[in-house]
């Protein structure tokens, strides 16, 4: 009996901490199938809907270097964004910038989602936060994947 209760409670130890665990952050990847042009002018005012300030809503087109050459892409960056939700243990509020690379040649669209917190005058990025911040940072590549889609972009 005493057996059943120890692997109970161990079970829901189990349970709890792994509900309320951080969570990471990962890139999002869509797919396009319409002209860079088109699927820029779909996300700047968007973007720009939910509170986020794109730096270089003008200038947008950036050529990197890959292990197979060079890749052009039209590339968009936004300021930190105030989250509203904050650190428990050291009070600091979070903050989140996007990045949006649309690649020309492959038709694929990548999402990174930057989140930290200022110290000090200086944002300190993290890589994994807690559900209630991973929704606020989710929402806006979940939203460009749902307007790629329902406008057939």
């Amino acid at each position: 009996m005493k057996r059943n209760q120890r692997l109970t409670v161990m079970v829901l130890a189990i349970v709890l901490f792994s509900c309320s665990s951080n969570k990471i952050i990962f890139p999002t990847q869509l797919e396009y199938l319409t002209n860079s042009q088109q699927v820029l002018n779909e996300f700047i005012p968007y973007i720009q809907s939910h509170g986020y300030t794109v730096l270089n809503p003008t200038d947008t087109r950036m050529t990197t270097r890959s292990t197979s050459g060079f890749i052009i892409s039209e590339y968009l960056e936004t300021d930190w964004l105030a989250s509203g939700i904050y650190n428990e243990s050291s009070g600091k509020e979070y903050v989140v910038k996007q990045q949006v690379w649309i690649l020309l040649d492959t038709g694929l669209i990548t999402i990174k989602s930057l989140v930290g917190y200022v110290n000090e005058g200086e944002i300190n990025t993290i890589d994994s936060v807690p559900p209630n911040l991973h929704t606020f940072v989710t929402a806006l590549p979940e939203g460009l994947r749902n307007l790629v889609s329902s406008k057939s972009l």
